[in-house]
């Protein structure tokens, strides 16, 4: 394992110019039916989880409350959430409609279209070690 001395760069600007290449890579395929990658992560994690306050669904994805924001306002325009108020009345919950649900559905072939070509690209080891690590590196820099 090398110590810090030995590595050349900034880890940071590595993985967010991958992150960059990846999300060109499922943005192109889920293109087809409109979404972006965070739009349909969106959906999918409020399918598993709804209903979810802001809150608690930018902390589920990793994201500011501004963000969050930007990222939802078109998929409500677009009928595919809606917003209900929480149990304490101060906070909103995030809601996906039928015709968010409708749209995942679609999306979801292209998805797995995007997921097998990255596969193909790495290989099947390497996107699981990579998965690993990403969990990993979560894992140690939330705790």
């Amino acid at each position: 394992m090398p110590d810090h001395a030995t590595v050349k760069g900034c880890t940071c600007f590595r993985l967010r110019r991958a992150a960059r290449a990846m999300t060109r890579l499922y943005d192109a395929h889920l293109q087809a039916v409109g979404l972006t990658l965070t739009q349909y992560s969106l959906l999918s994690n409020l399918i598993r989880r709804a209903p979810l306050s802001i809150h608690d669904l930018a902390a589920a994805m990793g994201m500011d409350r501004t963000s969050l924001s930007r990222t939802l306002t078109p998929l409500k325009d677009r009928g595919m959430i809606d917003f209900g108020s929480a149990a304490d009345r101060r906070s909103k919950v995030v809601l996906v409609t039928e015709e968010g649900r409708r749209a995942r559905q679609a999306a979801e072939r292209h998805w797995r279209a995007a997921q097998d070509a990255l596969q193909k690209k790495l290989g099947a080891e390497a996107v699981a070690e990579f998965h690993r690590l990403l969990d990993l590196t979560f894992e140690r820099l939330t705790e």
